[in-house]
């Protein structure tokens, strides 16, 4: 049966009234009344609020004992709250206490703001309005600004756990509130930060995690509830795997320790589970124990909030008032009329004293740590304490002024948490990857293994070296490619897409560190440098001329030189003949000879024109002008063509395939050879929102090549150049590519490295483990571990290139000169035996004239001529004949040999 709210109020009078007589039996003057008002279930606030002023009484402040007066709202009635207020008023209470932020109407604190009565809040409350703020001038609450809460929650999530993407879902408007500020850490962009309401799902929540785990894909999830709905909702996200390894909650709500979760924490709660409440002062060690514990003893114990924040307004009113009646003597009572219009002059003094008070002022002292209000009497200050609720366990602690720190425990706190913390189990780490040599690759004889030992390749080993004390790999998920994003269905594939679905945990592969990758996984430290640049296909070299030196001129050219000496010898002959300049005496001597010789027979006429091409000239020279054009004519011819072959020998310098292009400019101005890269690589995206003209002349020739320049491969890249023999060139970054140039040797780079990329380890955004592996990625090169793995795996194999791939000088080399060497030692050969048979005729000459024997002529003739330190040979060489035989000898040889040179010159 239901009282009407007149008989509710009358009997409210009645209780008013007698609690006045009792009261008017003490000293007025000692004691203080005060008020409050709760709600029918709120039995451990009023406990709470209860015991505050039962300490405070026992302090015995100067004579001065508070009275309270209690009152209940059955029924969340404005009309009602306030005609208690003003019962309350009537009684002559100096504050009032209440109502929590389960009334949905201000009246209690306009009808205080009237009358000049403190009113006191401890309950979360949304902030006031600039005109609430003037119609609450004598309001004070204790409980933290949801403002400044706001800010604490956004500090831990953004600097301390570093997320970037979260879901956030809220159960109550004052929830929103508290999640304020974390709304705005990616400016609402619904790729990085999703908000639901829990009110969308009430009627199943299958469907809300249902939702965040396979279409958000979310990993992080920041969610305020109330504490009784807490235990159902995580129970349901267990069967959606939203509680296993890698997976990361934070609960917002102050009183999350009280939801009971402990009490369903098992082995499926895997997940890291963290909190935030309010920081308690710490006990004193020193401080003696109750042997027996009360009720509102376990409540304070508990740190369950409201019951705490109202012994703390308590404390802080109690202190307050103290102060200021100590000060303002005689006390003045207040108003006892709801409709006053002149309000409580201590009223404001009072607030004003609690707005500025010192906690150190303050006895018995707060429970809660850095009490401090604004001018509007909000809490602006209060520590945070950041722990796991799964195990009581706490972690962290968040003060306003210096942020987040890591909490110091004590040996109690220290041993008393002996719950088991099923999320710091040592984690199965899924590795995604695609082959690709040298980062990953199936060994040889893989038949002969199992698992991991399957695998080899630059990457694998690098993550065989990382610290085995925080992770462990056991399987590896083989993908096709790295990660490409189409901009049609606004998707990626390949290792991306299984990071952003969180189906593997780290990303390993020659894997480009991009903006557009950052932006939705994140990666570690780099572990490779590279940059981008042209493989082209390099021609073996023609195969190599002994008579090389012959090439500058065609056959048909040497030919006509060859026709061409032989004409000018006979005409210079001719000519020299038909000219009286050149008929001359034999002997200078005679003036009038009785003949005339001329010196151009065809020795000497071949002589000089072989000399004059070979740029050595001659000792003799024509006389007549004729035959001096003749021969300048054939000077200059001479000149022109020597001058051609050296020009033309100088392009038979360069022992290997030169290519005419050096760097990319060379690729766009030419339209022999095709040149692309792999379709949505990091290459292809280098070029493609490059803001370098020339970049982007590349990258639209790239899209109109037909057939397309692109692959889909890089291994489809280097086939495609070998395939097409210089027709095609590929853009790849330089690691692969010059791992292909050391086992390929018709494959060579072409220009310097474009920009500067680098390789990293993928993992999804804001995992923690990132800063182990960019740990362990420094410590390897510091250690030249990764320069090592380097060199095994590009440097080490069994390809060995011909030579003249190594040769990068401008020599020519011994084979294409040996027709010069054989030249010259056909001419040697062919000097030496016509000097031999020479040397023989002159032997008989002698034996002849010397009359001895040939035998002893050649032994004479050829001991002289292996005397080199002789450089004077006598007439007479044979020891056999007589002096003057020698002397008739000599003479006779000598007029013989004169003949003789005679007859050669003419």
């Amino acid at each position: 049966m239901r009282l009407c709210p007149v008989v509710i109020y009358a009997f409210i009078i009645i209780i008013g009234f007698l609690e006045g007589i009792i009261a008017l039996g003490g000293d007025d003057r000692n004691e203080i009344t005060v008020g409050a008002i709760f709600y029918e279930n709120e039995k451990e606030i009023e406990l709470s609020f209860d015991q505050a002023f039962r300490e405070v009484n026992n302090m015995k402040f100067s004579e001065l004992r508070f009275v309270t007066i209690k009152r209940y709202m059955p029924t969340n009635d404005s009309f009602l709250l306030q005609q208690i207020t003003c019962e309350l008023i009537s009684n002559g209470v100096a504050a009032i206490f209440g109502p929590s932020s389960k009334a949905a109407s201000d009246i209690v604190a306009q009808i205080a703001n009237a009358t000049g009565i403190p009113h006191i809040e401890y309950d979360l409350k949304l902030e006031a309005t600039r005109q609430e703020q003037l119609n609450h001038q004598m309001s004070i609450n204790v409980a933290p600004s949801l403002s400044v809460l706001s800010r604490a929650y956004f500090e831990i999530i953004k600097s301390n756990y570093e997320w970037r993407t979260f879901t956030l879902i809220y159960e109550t408007p004052e929830g929103l509130a508290r999640l304020q500020d974390l709304m705005n850490i990616q400016a609402l962009n619904s790729d990085y930060v999703k908000l639901r309401n829990l009110a969308d799902y009430a009627d199943d929540y299958r469907i809300l995690w249902k939702e965040t785990d396979e279409t958000f894909h979310e990993q992080r999830i920041i969610l305020d509830c109330e504490p009784k709905t807490l235990k159902e909702l995580l129970k349901v996200s267990i069967d959606f795997k939203l509680q296993g390894p890698f997976r990361n909650w934070f609960l917002t709500h102050l009183d999350t320790h009280n939801s009971g979760l402990r009490d369903i924490y098992n082995e499926d709660f895997k997940a890291n589970i963290t909190s935030v409440r309010l920081k308690v002062v710490d006990a004193n060690p020193f401080e003696r124990k109750k042997t027996r514990l009360t009720k509102v003893d376990q409540i304070l114990g508990n740190q369950t909030m409201l019951p705490i924040l109202i012994y703390d307004a308590v404390v802080l009113f109690a202190s307050s008032a103290r102060n200021v009646i100590r000060a303002m003597q005689p006390f003045h009572p207040p108003n006892r009329h709801c409709g006053s219009s002149s309000p409580w002059m201590l009223g404001a003094f009072i607030v004003n004293e609690m707005k500025t008070i010192s906690e150190d002022d303050v006895e018995p002292h707060f429970k809660t740590e850095n009490m401090k209000l604004d001018e509007y009497g909000q809490r602006i200050h209060f520590n945070l304490e950041i722990y796991k609720p799964t195990v009581n366990e706490p972690m962290m602690v968040w003060t306003p002024d210096n942020g987040i720190k890591k909490r110091l425990l004590n040996l109690e706190l220290e041993s008393a948490g002996t719950t088991q913390d099923f999320s710091e189990q040592r984690k199965v780490y899924t590795v995604v990857t695609h082959y690709e040599e040298p980062y990953f690759m199936m060994k040889e004889d893989h038949e002969n293994f199992r698992g991991r030992e399957k695998y080899e390749g630059y990457a694998w080993i690098s993550l065989a070296s990382f610290p085995s004390s925080w992770s462990s790999i056991t399987e590896f998920m083989i993908v096709n490619g790295n990660g490409k994003y189409n901009p049609e269905t606004k998707q990626w594939d390949g290792i991306i897409r299984k990071l952003i679905d969180h189906h593997a945990q780290i990303g390993v592969c020659d894997l480009t560190i991009t903006q557009m990758r950052r932006s939705v996984v994140d990666f570690t430290v780099p572990f490779m440098q590279l940059g981008i640049s042209i493989l082209h296909y390099k021609s073996p070299p023609e195969p190599k001329n002994q008579f090389a030196f012959l090439e500058p001129f065609a056959v048909e050219v040497w030919i006509y030189m060859i026709f061409a000496q032989l004409i000018m010898t006979l005409a210079f002959v001719f000519i020299a003949r038909l000219s009286y300049r050149e008929w001359l005496p034999p002997n200078p001597a005679i003036q009038d000879p009785d003949e005339l010789e001329n010196i151009w027979n065809v020795n000497n006429s071949t002589w000089l024109m072989v000399g004059s091409i070979m740029q050595q000239g001659c000792d003799i020279l024509p006389r007549g002008p004729h035959m001096r054009i003749l021969t300048s004519m054939w000077w200059f011819f001479a000149l022109m063509m020597l001058s051609t072959y050296t020009a033309n020998l100088a392009f038979l310098t360069s022992n290997k395939w030169q290519s005419s292009i050096k760097s990319p400019q060379d690729l766009i101005e030419q339209d022999k050879v095709h040149f692309g890269s792999m379709r949505g690589g990091s290459t292809s995206l280098f070029f493609s929102e490059s803001n370098d003209t020339d970049y982007q002349r590349a990258w639209n020739q790239m899209k109109d090549f037909n057939p397309s320049a692109f692959t889909s491969t890089n291994k489809e890249g280097v086939a495609r150049v070998r395939k097409e023999k210089g027709g095609y060139a590929f853009l790849m970054e330089t690691t692969s590519l010059t791992y292909n140039i050391e086992r390929n040797c018709d494959l060579t780079q072409i220009g310097e490295q474009i920009g500067e990329k680098h390789y990293g380890l993928a993992v999804p955004l804001g995992s923690d483990y990132r800063t182990n592996l960019s740990v362990s990625i420094l410590q390897l090169s510091e250690r030249g571990e990764l320069q090592k793995m380097k060199n095994k795996w590009w440097k080490n194999h069994n390809v060995t290139c011909d030579s003249y791939h190594e040769v990068d000088g401008d020599e020519l080399s011994i084979i294409e000169l040996g027709g010069v060497f054989l030249v010259l030692a056909g001419g040697v050969l062919i000097g030496v035996i016509l000097g031999i048979f020479e040397f023989l005729w002159n032997v008989q000459n002698v034996a002849v004239e010397e009359r001895v024997t040939p035998w002893q002529a050649f032994k004479a003739e050829l001991i002289f001529a292996l005397k080199f330190w002789v450089r004077k040979k006598p007439m007479r060489i044979s020891s056999s004949s007589d002096k003057s035989s020698s002397r008739r000898s000599s003479g006779s040889r000598r007029s013989s040999k004169e003949k003789s040179r005679s007859k050669t010159v003419s």
